[in-house]
């Protein structure tokens, strides 16, 4: 699966935050991903089982850090009611996170992924968007939710990824605000 502009509104507006992305999906698994960040230079790479890297060194996610202490990427889209991610902003803010948006969800996961956001929500996306991103966060070492990604590939779906130690808190807060 590729998505070759992720950020589509941001490439053509000239902000320079958008990626190119590349899942490889076999057996309803995402078993390799890829995102490139052609306007920095940086290729967040994983394949199942061996680790994830940023331009060839290892990563991690954010160790320890808690939510308070750090930021939450959010996406949202028309394909959802823009009321539902008021609650989101809200209970974050309630935590003392800060909260980010930079209209590629692709580049929001890898950052998770590289330790620069502490997690990444967004109540539905296209796996197109996604699946390179969470394997490239599970293998960094952050949480991801179970999907299968054929159901994914065919009806996109939530996407809540985070740290160890903010994922369930996470997971919680998008529960209550999508009423799940």
């Amino acid at each position: 699966m590729i998505d070759p502009i992720d950020g589509t509104t941001n490439f053509v507006n000239g902000i320079p935050a958008w990626t190119i992305v590349i899942a490889g999906v076999s057996e309803s698994q995402t078993q390799v991903g890829v995102i490139f960040e052609p306007n920095v230079g940086e290729t967040y790479v994983a394949v199942g089982g061996e680790g994830a890297t940023l331009n060839g060194h290892a990563m991690q996610v954010a160790s320890s850090v808690e939510l308070a202490s750090g930021t939450v990427s959010i996406g949202y889209s028309n394909r959802v009611e823009a009321s539902n991610v008021v609650p989101v902003i809200a209970a974050l803010i309630e935590r003392g996170a800060l909260y980010h948006r930079n209209a590629s969800g692709a580049l929001s996961l890898a950052y998770v992924a590289a330790g620069r956001l502490l997690g990444y929500i967004e109540e539905h996306m296209n796996a197109w968007d996604c699946l390179a991103g969470q394997l490239i966060i599970a293998e960094a070492g952050g949480e991801i939710e179970d999907q299968d990604a054929d159901g994914m590939i065919r009806d996109g779906g939530r996407a809540i990824a985070g740290t160890p130690a903010v994922f369930d808190t996470l997971k919680m807060i998008c529960e209550d605000a999508w009423n799940e």
